[in-house]
């Protein structure tokens, strides 16, 4: 544990997973894609954390995996092998009428090891299965320290797949979040106001060619700091621009975005004030009815974990403390806005060997994210992972809502963790 004022309050050393630790998992990820099919080829080790996961998730009809023996990998039969795989498979699920349109093979670090020729083999596989769609996807730690870890190849991989149009129409992709915006979201009615419609998520899909529609949109609106590089990769395909609105629990920075969405559509702006007012007057009522209790939340639970300690100490809660390994480039400018105000605040790193410690635990906090009830011990658990589909002004209404609940209730933090599904 240390103070954001100690000279390195971020430590890389041994590391220590506690059960609350996690996300969605490439394997996940890949099933928005629809009517794909997944074949995870991997030392056995590699791939039972995504296999456990699919079979909690009701997902396993949809990988298959092809363990490799240490045999396989130093005989150099790996990619004979592979292509054998591919085509039992395929012919297996023709027997149940469940060809895929897409067959998404994932590759583990090993692969990069074996220095296996993709192009080569995408090259046979589309000579042999014409109908279907052959791509390589990455599950490889390794690269997590890199420009483009698992979770951002993935989305890029998937949207790789989108075919170029002739022309584009009003609509409007969002990009970077893995779940749908929530009904409720003003989003849905301020866009339209700006002549932008329709608004598409890849979980509007349930088709392979219903997705594509996807490539007609004019804009691309990034929703979490993963979607970047994949919104790049569409511009330069697909000459769509992109306008980066990360979510965020600080009312004037969503009423920034909704201004610079605006001028991107070359559109007027609708009237925000009220809304801004609204959210505003609901993050003190919620600050007053804890009366001082201390929040503990973490990285887990929002994107940009100093992003939502701002907009929280901004309104005079309580923040003692922020669970995050690292800081991301796009929630730098908080952090150091937190450093400087609140030097005292606690940081603690989830994955740092002395964790598993457990000191200094707060029972009686108020925990947003499984992370944070884990390691702090409360019951008081606002259910967030990064993924509930939260953005603009409904976005904080919302956790406003959750924190008010949380408060004043107790929760079981085994249930929350296995309903989420969360992988490490």
């Amino acid at each position: 544990m240390k103070c954001l004022s100690c000279p390195d309050p971020f430590e890389s050393t041994l590391h220590y997973s506690s059960p609350a630790h996690g996300g969605w998992g490439v394997v996940r990820m890949g099933h928005l894609l629809p009517e794909s099919y997944q074949l995870f080829v991997s030392p056995p080790a590699c791939g039972r954390h995504g296999a456990i996961s699919a079979c909690m998730q009701g997902r396993k009809n949809r990988v298959s995996y092809l363990y490799l023996s240490e045999d396989d990998i130093v005989s150099g039969g790996y990619e004979e092998l592979l292509i054998e795989a591919v085509h039992e498979l395929l012919a297996f699920l023709d027997r149940s009428g469940r060809r895929p349109k897409v067959l998404m093979i994932f590759v583990s670090c090993i692969d990069d090891l074996l220095g296996t020729d993709h192009e080569a083999l995408l090259a046979r596989l589309r000579e042999s299965c014409a109908d279907v769609r052959f791509t390589f996807c990455h599950m490889n730690p390794t690269s997590l320290d890199t420009g483009v870890p698992p979770p951002v190849n993935i989305r890029n991989k998937i949207y790789s797949l989108l075919d170029v149009v002739p022309e584009h129409d009003a609509g409007v992709n969002l990009i970077g979040s893995l779940v749908p915006l929530e009904a409720g979201c003003e989003l849905f009615r301020m866009l339209p106001q700006m002549g932008a419609q329709p608004v598409r998520h890849i979980t509007d899909f349930t088709t392979f060619d219903g997705f594509q529609q996807m490539a007609r949109s004019r804009l691309n609106l990034v929703l979490a700091p993963p979607g970047k590089y994949p919104a790049e990769q569409l511009q330069e395909k697909h000459g769509i621009p992109f306008l980066p609105v990360l979510s965020s629990y600080n009312p004037a920075e969503v009423t920034r975005s909704y201004r610079e969405i605006a001028q991107a559509l070359k559109a007027d702006c609708p009237e925000l004030r009220p809304c801004e007012e609204a959210c505003r007057s609901e993050m003190e009522e919620t600050c007053r009815m804890l009366g001082g209790r201390p929040v503990v939340l973490d990285g887990d639970a929002a994107t940009r974990p100093f992003e939502l300690a701002k907009a929280l100490l901004q309104t005079g809660f309580s923040v003692a403390r922020v669970i995050t390994q690292k800081v991301i480039p796009s929630d730098r400018e908080a952090y150091e806005w937190v450093c400087t105000r609140y030097p005292g605040l606690q940081l603690l790193q989830p994955q740092h060997h002395r964790t598993l410690l457990f000191e200094d635990r707060m029972p009686d906090c108020l925990a947003i994210g499984y992370n944070s009830a884990y390691l702090t011990g409360s019951g008081h658990i606002v259910a967030a992972d990064g993924h509930q589909g939260h953005w603009g002004y409904h976005g904080i209404l919302e956790l406003m809502r959750l924190i008010r609940e949380a408060a004043s209730s107790t929760s079981d933090l085994k249930s929350l963790i296995e309903a989420a599904g969360l992988v490490v």
